[in-house]
This record gives structure tokens, sequence and C-alpha cells, in this order.
């Protein structure tokens, strides 16, 4: 073999060394690009790991969310039995459910002789001065502009839907609330029914003194759910009537957050599209004179007791109430006998 073929031969072999060094290397590159990415089943195992982990942390963490809105609704609850104390220890007696000259007073809609309600009444004593200042004590609430005002204080964060629109009804631009007096809780209507009374009722300033099943053991202020739309009059802080209150609690209008069709007995409850309809359900009437305690807590409401304290109780708390009435002391339910002032029962651990 000749020099020059010797050269080109050893060439051919280098270059082919070359090339399969290269391809080796490439083969292994790529091998080791293919080890590195994800396939699409192992994508979709992490995506459904993901998934499942949301899933185990959401309930958490609307629990954790709900507890805050609890313990606001609760605070707002402390200011105001705060503030109904002061009203006390100023006037001899707590605010009246709402004082009345004249006119139907049980119905919503007739604002004829109507003044301010309880709400409005201890606003001096919750840091809302300018607002009760403002308010004309020679005009009737719906005709107040301040009635559209939204107080916080007056708004539990849990029901979402009383810091939306204004209430409709009764001469319109009502501001939502959540809370409410509880007025006549055997009886139909906003009467103050002496033994088997609330905490208040229109015209009726109750005392300390009044209260013969102890403060300790008597509700006054409930929580109310804010209206289904703008027609429906519940949950209205500045309304005189049981937009703002609480009555009749046995029969249809049972434990909290009754879901009971008619539960609810009230004005205008056909045309707010209401009637019927759990778990807000309502029976329509010519007058408004039963309203229950309702909230948007899971399984339960909270309630203002006359000392100031406050208590969260479950739907399944001992409920006893006749057809028409509470029925004697001795049957009722704890959800009666903590709603009436004095009619001297044992209330017991609730």
């Amino acid at each position: 073999m000749s020099t020059i073929q010797k050269y080109l031969y050893h060439q051919m072999l280098t270059h082919e060394k070359r090339h399969v060094s290269e391809m080796r290397s490439t083969n292994n590159d790529s091998r080791m690009t293919h080890h590195r990415a994800f396939t699409l089943i192992e994508l979709l195992v992490v995506i459904a790991i993901i998934g499942v982990l949301i899933g185990l942390l959401l309930p958490a963490v609307q629990q954790v969310r709900e507890s805050a809105r609890m313990l606001s609704c609760k605070n707002n609850l402390k200011q105001i039995g705060l503030a109904l104390h002061n009203y006390h220890d100023a006037n001899r007696a707590f605010p009246p459910f709402f004082t009345s000259s004249g006119g139907n007073e049980t119905r919503i809609a007739d604002q004829t002789g109507k003044s301010a309600n309880w709400c409005v009444l201890i606003l001096p004593y919750m840091e809302q001065s300018v607002i009760y200042d403002q308010w004309n004590f020679d005009l009737p609430p719906h005709q107040n502009p301040q009635r559209s005002e939204q107080i916080t204080a007056f708004l539990c964060p849990s029901d979402s839907s009383s810091s939306g629109e204004l209430c409709a009804y009764a001469g319109g631009n009502w501001a939502r609330g959540n809370y409410g007096m509880n007025v006549s809780p055997c009886h139909h209507g906003i009467q103050d029914n002496q033994s088997d009374g609330g905490f208040g009722a229109v015209n009726s300033s109750i005392r300390i003194r009044d209260f013969r099943d102890g403060t300790s053991n008597t509700v006054a202020i409930n929580e109310l759910r804010a209206g289904l739309n703008k027609n429906d009059l519940r949950g209205c802080w500045a309304m005189p009537g049981l937009g703002s209150g609480t009555a009749a609690m046995y029969n249809d209008a049972s434990r909290p957050n009754s879901r009971q069709p008619f539960s609810d007995d009230m004005e205008n409850c056909a045309v707010s599209g209401s009637l019927g309809t759990p778990p807000m359900g309502c029976y329509d009437s010519q007058s408004t004179g039963q309203m229950t305690a309702r909230s948007q807590h899971p399984s339960g409401t909270q309630f203002l007791m006359a000392d100031a304290s406050t208590r969260y109780v479950t739907e399944s708390i001992n409920f006893k109430g006749a057809q028409n009435n509470c029925g004697p002391a001795e049957q009722r339910g704890i959800w009666q006998k903590i709603h009436t002032r004095n009619s001297g029962e044992v209330v017991g651990e609730f």
C-alpha cells in the first residue's frame, strides 16, 4: 500500500470514529433529555395530587374564614349589648322596639305615626352620633335619608346579602341589618305580653328589674337574615316593625334557621317571590306578625342575652311550641323559655 493510500485510509478511519463518537454523544444527550422531561401520565398524576390537596385544604380555609366572620358577628352583638346597657343607664330603661302614636302598628307599609326604632335610639352609644344627630324625629322613618346608611356594627359578615341592594318596600331605600329585638316570642305581633313578653315591644321600655327570669336567661337580640331580594322587607335596621325584630317563635317558626315554607307571616311575601320558599319561607299576610331567628352560620345562630353576654345555639336546640302560642310555661322548650322574660321557667343549661 502506497503512502497516499495509507493516508487516505487513516483519514477514513478517523472520520468514521468521529462520526461514531458524535452519534453516541447525540444518543446519550437524547436519552438524558428524554429522562428529564415529564410524560403525560406523570403530568396528570401531579395535577391530580394538587387537586386532591386543594380539595382537602379548601374546607379548612373556608372554616377558618367562617370562624373569623362569626367572631366579627359576635363582636357586633357585644357592641350592641354595651350600647343597650349604656342607654339603660342614661334613660333608666332599655329602648322600646319603636314608638308609635297611631296607624297600624303591625303593618310596616303603614308608616303613619311611627317613629324611630331601637337601632336608631342606640346610635349615640355606638359611636354613630353623626347619623343620630341628622335623624329628624319629627318625620316618620321612611322619610329620613339616614335609613339608607350601611352601619357595619349592624351587619353580620356571614350574610353576604345584608350588604347588597337596599330594600324597596315601605318607602324604599332601607339599608339592611342582621339583628332584631326579641319582641313577643309567644304571640303574633309586637305588643308587650307581660309574662310572655320579650326584651321590648312597641311603646314599651323594659327595665332590668322586669326580668323575673333573669337577664342571663332572656334573649335580647336575635340574628336575622337579610331579605332574599329588594322587595323582601326582612332585615332592615331602621325599619319600625319586624324588619328589625323577631316575634311568634313557635309552630312553623320553630327552631333557629327554620326552613319551613310558611315560617314568617309578613306583608308583601307574594310580591317578593318568597311565598312558601325555603329556607326563608313566608306566609303572605296583611301585616307582619311573625319573624324567626336566622343566620348564615353553619347549623345555628348567635344571639345577645339581656345581660350583654353572647351565646350560640345549634338548630337542634330543644323546641316545643303549641299551634297558636308557646303553650303552658311548664311545657315549653328551651328555645321558648330563653325568649320570655317573666314566666318563672327554669331554663337550665343550653
